[in-house]
């Protein structure tokens, strides 16, 4: 009698076990215990401890007085440098904060990854806030005003396969079904603005606009947060819509955010990087 067929599982090779070890970092406050890392990746305490000691020499962990780990600003210093997203961030945010400083709300930049919106940028009255709206959180696209709008000017394909999965409620307001949400998106698309009231908070509305890059598809969602009991959402339609895009403008290199602070930094910025070998600027 034939032997039962064997199927062996790939061996992890040393990528994989480093990128579960950074995977580890993805939830939580941050900062972790060697144990920690151990079971949120999945490996020995001897490789854990390795990897470990590799990412504190190549300057990507730092450690805290208590002993935890943390990824440290090397990442951020890689991810400024390459992703698109922060180029993004970066044109939007003197943007954003005349935004925030005119309406005194909390304001925020986010795209689409995967089937959530993800914060490039927050603005908010209290600095300790740490919910979904913090820099780096996401909720469901479906869920308030800014993933709304990234929704609407999806691909019609992406909008397709989204509603094949159930739509989860925050609130008894948040859209459940695929019919509401694709009328919903209609309405976005001929509006050209979002507002989501009582989600994914029951006491606050959400007011969001797209921000568009030179070739017509939306790049982010501009969003901006009010208290339904002291502020009317559709009073902030009009300031929205232009601030995202004033954004559109900069990213499609039509506008450049001008001012006597803003030329002065990039002239003491330009005189820095000058000093550095075999560098080149351009002051605009």
């Amino acid at each position: 009698m034939d032997a039962a067929p064997h199927h062996d599982h790939p061996k992890p090779t040393a990528a994989s076990r480093l990128l579960s070890l950074l995977g580890a970092f993805s939830s939580g406050d941050g900062a972790l215990r060697l144990t920690d890392i151990r079971e949120r990746a999945g490996l020995s305490l001897t490789t854990t401890h390795r990897l470990v000691q590799e990412l504190l020499a190549w300057g990507g962990l730092e450690t805290e007085a208590s002993g935890r780990y943390r990824l440290s600003a090397k990442f951020l210093e890689l991810a400024s440098r390459s992703t698109r997203g922060l180029h993004v961030r970066e044109a939007a945010l003197p943007f954003l904060v005349d935004l925030q400083r005119r309406t005194g709300l909390t304001v925020h930049l986010g795209v689409r990854n995967g089937r959530n919106v993800l914060n490039l940028e927050a603005l908010r009255l209290h600095p300790n806030y740490g919910g979904a709206n913090r820099i780096g959180g996401s909720i469901g696209l479906h869920m308030g005003a800014t993933g709304l709008v990234l929704l609407a000017y999806a691909p019609p394909g992406f909008v397709d396969l989204y509603v094949q999965e159930p739509l989860q409620q925050f609130t008894e307001h948040t859209i459940a079904s695929e019919g509401q949400l694709r009328a919903a998106l209609q309405r976005i698309r001929e509006d050209g603005y979002a507002i989501a009231s009582h989600t994914p908070v029951t006491d606050r509305a959400m007011v969001a606009a797209p921000v568009m890059n030179s070739d017509g598809e939306i790049e982010a969602s501009l969003g901006l947060i009010c208290w339904l009991e002291h502020h009317e959402p559709a009073s902030y339609i009009g300031p929205v819509r232009a601030a995202a895009r004033r954004i559109s403008e900069a990213l499609q290199g039509r506008l450049n955010y001008s001012g006597d602070r803003a030329r002065e930094f990039r002239l003491r910025y330009a005189a820095l990087v000058e000093d550095e070998p075999g560098a080149r600027t351009h002051v605009a």
